[in-house]
């Protein structure tokens, strides 16, 4: 067990390593490269320096680099080579010394502060904030010399003097952190488990903020070489004769006028490379630490392989999947996806009036939404990752389409792309064209204008998206005037206020903050946002997640009355079939990166085509359930799709042309579609032919099922 932890623990540190940029693993071998140089000399300073740091006995005086002195003697005829050399195993010793004091005064002073907050914070945030202002060399010179008296001029008297300038620095960091963190769900779920005070800040707190703590540390250590030498070099310092780069230099200024330039050279030059040194693994370690800047090294098309022994560039097999036990008890078959029989499936349907059809539009009517072979791929540190695969989509002014399927499906990624708010380790291609505007042809100003104003998005999780230091009024004030300028502030403030109104806020709250709200009111205030400006779609992520039953349904009412009111396009992700049958007039179900089913939301919940839309619906707990369905296995990897239908895996009735041929989505009789081979239409090669499946698979790893083709 052991050693399989440390064979994953190794095969994770060399994929962290080789998804950092090349330019940040460069900096760290350059640095550490130097870095140890200046170690080894340090450790073995006794067998490398031909003499002692202090020795001067039969040395000549100012002698010029030569074979017996490879960097020249010195005025009081020491040997600049051992000075070097000594001077780099004290410039460690204080290194050491005072950052591990300025760490075990400022991290705990920090969490301390940042979780207990109240006086302490500001008293501890007052001190900081002082001793940081002060001159940090003038502030080190002033405890060196109060030191004096009762430690002496030694390596401890100094690292002192240099740790007191840190101290802020890990204070500063470690507290903002902890302030962060300790809002967390899991912190909360700890102090209502009773844990104390010590142990949430020792397990919970202190391992989530003490990872920018090695790139403070290679920062200091590099700064506290050069503090070091400046106490030496006005003579603060450790106690002559000991070896110090910074004394060394102040001793050597008169020799450097009078021509003697070797004796300040090479002390200089030691500071230099040694700092440098140390800084370029300062930054490297930030860039493999900093999530956002190791994203930025991973480009379209870089392939990190992730299993041991496979080399760069090869495709992996696919490994095999076990099937897990279901709630019924079964293991090992497919019948939990007709648990529940499709026919004996309760109809869904909602009593509110659905809108036209495509056919029964006005003529010359643009969609709200019109997306094209819309394709999102994601660099990732194994390769490309196509998250959103030739999705076409149309919702009309008016109309309310949900997008359903599994976590990781695509959904979210879709509505972002959508939006064009994808991160910048991506790529988009399609068309997106909204009331007959192609976003994806827009400069990046237009587009900008575009979102909100056009086009919506409303996130979950509202409090993550509301500036806690903003009032909800000035949220709607940014907002217009960002898209509308010459719109004044008043007018703003009474756009906002209508906005709220329609929501069922009070416009009395516009001037509270948003803590001040619950999390469905912030939901609304968020949907508000997405309104203001009227848009002609809207496109709301998951708008009902953590809410309760009661909530839910109130803002769900609202979303159906605004869009059939200002006659918006509304484009609802979400988990949860019983939203999507209650508000939706289409449903699109989404598997792996594609639509495998589109139809209208009776005739989807009444006679579902795919059988991944047959497993969706299955798993649906009601009154009536007696056994709980699910669909065994996981989605394919993206990375690497199978060949054929992505679903084929998962499929009771897949077939060989199943694993052979991609389906396409055929049109039906009654209104929908469906990327199925059971439909005419679904295999691009035949579009008048069909596949009956000869029986049912069982398991996973059974061959696919005969099929026999039919002509229509």
């Amino acid at each position: 067990m052991t050693a399989t932890r440390s064979s994953a623990r190794r095969v994770r540190y060399r994929n962290l390593w080789r998804s950092t940029h090349p330019t940040a693993r460069r900096l760290i071998v350059i640095g550490s490269v130097i870095t140890a140089v200046f170690l080894v000399a340090a450790i073995a300073a006794s067998l490398v320096a031909p003499y002692g740091q202090a020795d001067f006995k039969g040395i000549p005086q100012l002698q010029p680099p030569s074979w017996s002195h490879p960097f020249g003697t010195t005025n009081l005829r020491y040997d600049v080579f051992s000075r070097v050399i000594y001077g780099t195993r004290l410039a460690f010793e204080v290194v050491a010394l005072s950052t591990a004091f300025a760490m075990g005064i400022g991290v705990p002073l920090g969490l301390l502060a940042g979780y207990a907050g109240r006086w302490l914070d500001r008293v501890l945030v007052l001190v900081m904030d002082a001793m940081y202002a002060f001159p940090s060399l003038l502030l080190a010179i002033v405890v060196a010399f109060a030191l004096r008296r009762y430690v002496g001029q030694g390596v401890p008297a100094a690292a002192l003097a240099i740790s007191v300038i840190y101290v802020p620095q890990y204070f500063r960091v470690v507290r903002n952190h902890t302030l962060a963190v300790r809002e967390e769900t899991f912190v909360e779920a700890a102090r209502a488990m009773g844990a104390t005070r010590s142990t949430i800040i020792r397990k919970y707190v202190l391992f989530n903020v003490v990872q920018s703590v090695p790139v403070i540390f290679t920062v200091n250590a590099a700064d506290a070489i050069l503090t070091l030498a400046g106490l030496g070099f006005l003579g603060y310092g450790v106690r002559i004769p000991a070896a110090e780069w910074g004394y060394d230099i102040s001793r050597a200024i008169s020799d450097a006028a009078n021509g003697f330039w070797w004796t300040s050279l090479f002390p200089g030059l030691a500071i230099l490379f040694l700092v440098t040194g140390l800084t370029l693994v300062g930054e490297g370690i930030n860039d493999i630490i900093n999530p956002l800047l190791r994203r930025r090294g991973v480009a379209l098309g870089t392939v990190v392989p992730t299993a041991v022994g496979i080399p760069s560039g090869q495709v992996e097999t696919s490994p095999v999947v076990d099937i897990p036990i279901d709630a019924t008890g079964e293991g090992g078959t497919l019948d939990a996806v007709a648990a529940v029989p499709v026919t004996e499936l309760e109809p869904v349907r909602p009593a509110r009036s659905r809108r036209p059809p495509e056919a029964d539009r006005p003529p010359g009517e643009l969609p709200s939404l019109e997306v094209r072979d819309i394709r999102v791929t994601y660099g990732s540190a194994r390769g490309p990752v196509v998250a959103v695969d030739g999705v076409d989509l149309t919702i009309w002014p008016g109309e309310s389409v949900g997008l359903v399927g599994e976590s990781g499906c695509g959904k979210s990624t879709l509505g972002r792309a959508i939006v064009g708010v994808l991160p910048e380790e991506s790529s988009v291609e399609g068309r997106v064209v909204v009331a007959g505007d192609d976003l994806r042809e827009m400069s990046a100003a237009e587009l900008r204008r575009a979102r909100g104003e056009r086009v919506a998005l409303v996130f979950q999780e509202p409090m993550t998206r509301l500036d806690p230091l903003q009032r909800v009024e000035d949220h709607f004030v940014e907002t217009i005037r960002a898209h509308r300028p010459e719109v004044k502030k008043r007018e703003a403030r009474r756009m906002a206020r209508h906005a709220l109104a329609a929501m069922r806020i009070p416009p009395t709250r516009a001037r509270n903050y948003p803590h001040e709200f619950s999390g469905g009111m912030r939901q609304r205030i968020m949907i508000a946002l997405g309104i203001v400006l009227d848009p002609e779609l809207v496109i709301a992520d998951e708008p009902t997640t953590s809410l309760d039953v009661i909530v839910e349904a109130q803002i769900l009412d609202l979303l159906d009355d605004l869009r059939r009111r200002l006659d918006m396009g509304l484009l609802l992700i979400t988990h949860n079939l019983g939203i999507v049958a209650e508000t939706c007039d289409r449903v699109a179900v989404m598997y792996a990166g594609k639509i495998v089913e589109l139809a209208p939301v009776d005739v989807l919940f009444a006679s579902p085509k795919h059988p991944y839309a047959q497993g969706l619906l299955a798993s649906v707990i009601s009154l009536d359930t007696v056994k709980l369905a699910s669909i065994p296995g996981s989605p394919p990897d993206l990375l690497h799709p199978p060949v054929g239908c992505r679903f084929a895996e998962r499929c009771p009735f897949a077939m060989e042309v199943c694993h052979r041929v991609e389906p396409v989505r055929a049109r039906l009789d009654d209104g929908g579609d469906v990327a199925c081979h059971m439909f005419p239409g679904a295999d691009p090669s035949h579009p008048g032919q069909s596949w009956v499946p000869q029986g049912r698979r069982r398991g996973l790893d059974d061959a696919p099922v005969p099929g026999e083709p039919v002509d229509q």
